[in-house]
């Protein structure tokens, strides 16, 4: 089912693919998915073609086509699927979310992209591709602080809609931050750094959550400040 944006729109656009009828065709498309993905995530969206990923998955070019007509449609399917796993996570870290320190929902946090990105090595080079039918990486950026917003109030439900979205935004941008500094090269101890940014994103929930854990309405943050 294709992804919707904070407005309730879709994410992404029809494809024209062919939906399998029976589990044999399921499993096909399940087969051809993942060649896409590896073709994918190995050359990019441009280099990658039909014929390769047909060849990866043992299918006759024939059959790619029944079920997917154009490269467009096959990487919108995928992505489409990337998409609602992505949002799967999210919706279990907001069940879970009441149950959680803020220690421990730091440490998904900061972590939950660089997870994903590893286990889905295509999803980076798709979501970053402008043109054709793909969802935009702005509309999955959207539905994402959506999501995000969605956990904080699950952890704070006195927390306002608008502030949740603000407070997302930013926790967002930590999250980036983990995965462009795992992909960095040139920074030695890139494990250390991570530790430190998912330390900073545990004194942002202390704060952001108003200190819940503690029970006295100041946050680790505030402590600081007053200190200096």
């Amino acid at each position: 089912m294709p992804s919707q944006n904070a407005s309730g729109a879709s994410v992404g656009v029809r494809t024209d693919a062919k939906p399998p009828q029976r589990e044999r065709g399921r499993a096909r498309v399940a087969a051809l998915l993942d060649a896409a993905g590896m073709e994918f995530a190995e050359k990019g969206y441009e280099a990658a073609t039909m014929t390769a990923i047909a060849a990866r998955a043992g299918a006759a070019i024939g059959s790619l086509y029944q079920f997917f007509p154009t490269k467009d449609a096959l990487a919108q399917a995928l992505l489409e699927t990337y998409v609602a796993a992505l949002i799967a996570d999210f919706e279990r870290l907001r069940e879970a979310a009441p149950s959680l320190d803020t220690a421990a929902l730091a440490h998904r946090l900061a972590r939950a992209l660089l997870a994903f990105r590893s286990a889905h090595p295509a999803f980076a080079p798709l979501i970053e591709t402008h043109g054709g039918s793909l969802p935009s990486a702005t509309a999955v950026r959207e539905r994402l602080r959506d999501e995000l917003a969605a956990v904080l109030r699950a952890k704070a439900p006195w927390m306002k809609a608008a502030q949740a979205h603000v407070r997302a935004a930013v926790i967002q941008q930590l999250m980036k931050a983990a995965v462009a500094m795992q992909a960095d090269a040139s920074l030695p101890h890139r494990t250390a750094i991570i530790d430190e940014l998912e330390r900073v994103m545990r004194l942002y929930l202390d704060d952001t959550l108003g200190g819940a854990e503690a029970g006295s309405g100041a946050s680790a943050i505030a402590k600081t400040r007053n200190r200096s």
